[in-house]
């Protein structure tokens, strides 16, 4: 089955079974679709078939919205206390966790997976490595048989199936990063192929300060990428992304435009990926407005405020969603600049300290 086709099968509602395939069409860059009309489309099924969406539409007056823009967008906080759904789900994915405590993870009820792999491939294939490419992976991220509630466990699982030549297991265990096994499993990669290693940032954090302590450097194949995620959460302290990307090529031996950082959430079914310091891109089904917090309006471009994403491969839950993850527009992507101060730490990075996803 082609990356970009989803698999559409007999359902109660000729409705979701058209919109599917749009959507999947979409992303296939093979639609007649703008997204506008699309996203109003989703927003409509969303609004007849998502009880708990439609109570919010209706009390915040969006429930006949004239643009994608106007399209009321659930706080993320709302994933922790609702089962936002427009029908029984096939997977429910749980966030990594919070100051609050594990019964306060955000649950993302997906009633078609497919529609996120078919999303998370196409994702990656724009931005990483197209399709058809095989690679060894170095991984020290989740997997779906460690982690069977993460999202980012999933889509791992998923990428690793379309392009990786080995499949040596995760570093990163229900237990946590194994560093040493990670340090030995890149000691071993010599001068061959290049690779793929893709880690939550804070493993590769650990591994930078196992290798500094120890004055010892990686030298990864050439034509070798970098893929992380997650920030610096669940690493005990933050650090800009220039002294990452610093720590990166200081001891994995790899430039700035070999290090790609992947941006996404549990809440989504897309992901926006920058390449060495340039900032975060969105694919053309997934657009991202910065508004302010208190007032809910955009923002002019290049000014500071949270991150609002409206998602198509949100088909089964809901497309809208208002993040307190706070950014500007920056060459025509999102640079990331932290959390609303107050917001609720959250991220796959925990998955690190924690071993629960």
């Amino acid at each position: 089955m082609n990356q970009a086709t989803i698999e559409t099968t007999s359902t109660a509602d000729p409705t979701s079974d058209a919109l599917r395939a749009r959507v999947g069409d979409f992303i296939a860059e093979t639609s007649r679709d703008d997204f506008d009309g699309l996203a109003l489309d989703v927003h409509r099924y969303q609004y007849r078939t998502n009880p708990a969406y439609r109570r919010f539409a209706e009390r915040c007056g969006g429930a006949a919205p004239r643009t994608w823009r106007e399209i009321p967008a659930v706080p993320a906080e709302a994933f922790r206390m609702s089962v936002l759904a427009c029908g029984p789900a096939e997977r429910v994915y749980r966030s990594s966790g919070t100051t609050a405590g594990p019964d306060r993870r955000a649950a993302h009820h997906v009633p078609d997976a497919d529609v996120y792999r078919v999303s998370a491939l196409a994702g990656f294939a724009r931005a990483v490595l197209p399709p058809g490419a095989r690679r060894r992976f170095v991984v020290a991220a989740p997997e779906r048989a460690t982690h069977p509630a993460s999202s980012l466990g999933e889509m791992v699982t998923w990428l690793r199936a379309a392009y990786d030549t080995d499949r040596v297991p995760s570093c990163l265990t229900a237990d946590g990063v194994d560093v040493e096994r990670l340090a030995r499993t890149l000691d071993r990669v010599g001068a061959g192929e290049p690779i793929v290693l893709i880690a939550v940032t804070s493993a590769l954090l650990r591994l930078a300060d196992w290798a500094e302590a120890r004055r010892q450097r990686f030298t990864l194949p050439a034509g070798s990428l970098v893929v992380d995620t997650g920030g610096c959460k669940g690493y005990g302290r933050d650090l800009a992304r220039t002294d990452v990307l610093a720590r990166y090529r200081r001891v994995l031996d790899v430039a700035t435009e070999q290090i790609v950082n992947e941006y996404g959430m549990t809440e989504l079914a897309s992901q926006l990926y920058a390449t060495g310091d340039g900032p975060l891109r969105a694919p053309p089904w997934l657009r991202v407005l910065v508004c302010d917090l208190a007032t809910g309006h955009e923002v002019a471009p290049g000014v500071v405020g949270c991150l609002r994403f409206f998602d198509l491969a949100n088909l089964g839950s809901v497309l809208a969603i208002q993040t307190e993850d706070v950014g500007r527009t920056r060459d025509g992507g999102i640079e990331l600049l932290g959390r609303a101060p107050g917001a609720v730490a959250r991220g796959c990075s925990l998955l690190a300290d924690e071993g629960a996803a």
